[in-house]
C-alpha cells in the first residue's frame, strides 16, 4: 500500500508528516486521522516500542478473536495456574513485561496459520517449489469460497523446518488481516472434509506450546488415575480439560417435556 496518501482522508502526507502506519495492513495514516493522543502517538514514535497501532479495519478484526479479546485474563490465569513456573519468583514488573512481550508475540502472529501435511515438491528450484506451495494452498482455500464466496489471498508461504525426503515440512500461511486468518479457522471443518489428511492451527507462541503440552500431559496423567471421559476443548479461546458429555449436553440439550 502506498505512503503517498492517508487511508482515511485520501489526503496527501506534508513534506514534513510522519505518518501512522497499521501494525497490520502496514496502512497509513495521518496522526490526526488516527484518533489517538498525543501521548499514544509519542509512543508509537519510539524505536523499541511495545504499543501497537491498528487502523479501526484491522481492530475489528481483533475484536473477532475469542482468544485475542480475553488475552490478558488468559495469560494471568495459565501464569497462576503454572505450578513450579519461574514467573511466580519474579517481581510484578516482571510478569507485566512478559505480560506484554506475550500480547506483541501474538498479534505478530495472528495472521498466521500454521498447515500440516502438504505434499512438497523435491524440485530443486525455489521458483518451483514456491509455485507448488501456493497452488496447493490455493486449492484448499477455494474449498471454503464454495460457501463464503470469497477466497482470501495469502501474502505469503513458506515452509518451516529443514527438508525430509519423506516428510513434508510445515507451512506458515500469511493473511493480509487477522479477520481472513479467523474465517479461514472458523469454516475449517469444510476444509478438513475435502482434506482429511490436511490439519490446520494458529501459529502459537512458544509459552502457549509449552502450556498445552502441561496441559496434555495433565489429561494423561489424570487418565492413568482413573477419570474417564475428559478431553482437552477451547473454551473463548482458553484450551481447558472438560468432560465430553458436558460438550455433548451444550451441542444436544435434552428437552424435558
Amino acid at each position: 500500500m502506498s505512503l503517498s496518501n492517508c487511508v482515511v482522508c485520501s489526503n496527501p502526507f506534508a513534506e514534513l508528516d510522519t505518518p501512522i502506519k497499521c501494525d497490520s495492513c502496514s496502512g497509513a495514516f495521518h496522526t490526526k486521522c488516527t484518533g489517538l493522543s498525543s501521548t499514544e502517538i509519542k509512543c508509537l514514535s519510539l524505536k523499541n516500542r511495545s504499543l501497537k497501532y491498528f487502523c479501526s479495519t484491522c481492530e475489528q478484526g481483533l475484536k473477532e478473536l475469542p482468544e485475542l479479546k480475553l488475552l490478558i485474563k488468559k495469560l494471568l490465569v495459565e501464569v497462576e495456574g503454572l505450578k513450579n513456573c519461574p514467573l511466580q519468583r519474579l517481581n510484578n514488573e516482571v510478569c507485566n513485561e512478559f505480560i506484554i512481550n506475550e500480547i506483541n508475540e501474538r498479534n505478530r502472529r495472528a495472521a498466521n496459520l500454521i498447515c500440516y501435511n502438504v505434499i512438497e515438491s523435491d524440485s530443486n528450484q525455489s521458483d518451483v517449489r514456491i509455485a507448488h506451495d501456493r497452488e496447493h494452498v490455493n486449492n484448499f482455500l477455494a474449498t471454503i469460497a464454495e460457501s463464503t464466496n470469497s477466497v482470501p489471498v495469502p501474502i505469503k508461504v513458506i515452509r518451516i523446518g529443514r527438508y525430509q525426503s519423506n516428510k513434508p515440512r510445515p507451512l506458515i500461511i500469511t493473511f493480509g488481516s487477522v479477520s481472513d486468518a479467523f474465517n479461514i479457522m472458523k469454516n475449517k471443518t469444510k476444509l478438513l472434509s475435502r482434506y482429511p489428511m490436511i490439519s490446520l492451527s494458529s501459529d502459537r507462541t512458544q509459552y502457549q506450546r509449552d502450556h498445552m503440552k502441561k496441559l496434555r500431559e495433565e489429561l494423561a496423567s489424570r487418565i492413568s488415575k482413573g477419570e474417564i471421559d475428559l478431553t482437552i476443548k477451547f473454551i473463548r479461546g482458553v484450551p481447558t480439560i472438560i468432560q465430553k458429555s458436558i460438550i455433548n449436553n451444550v451441542q444436544n440439550p435434552i428437552k424435558n417435556f
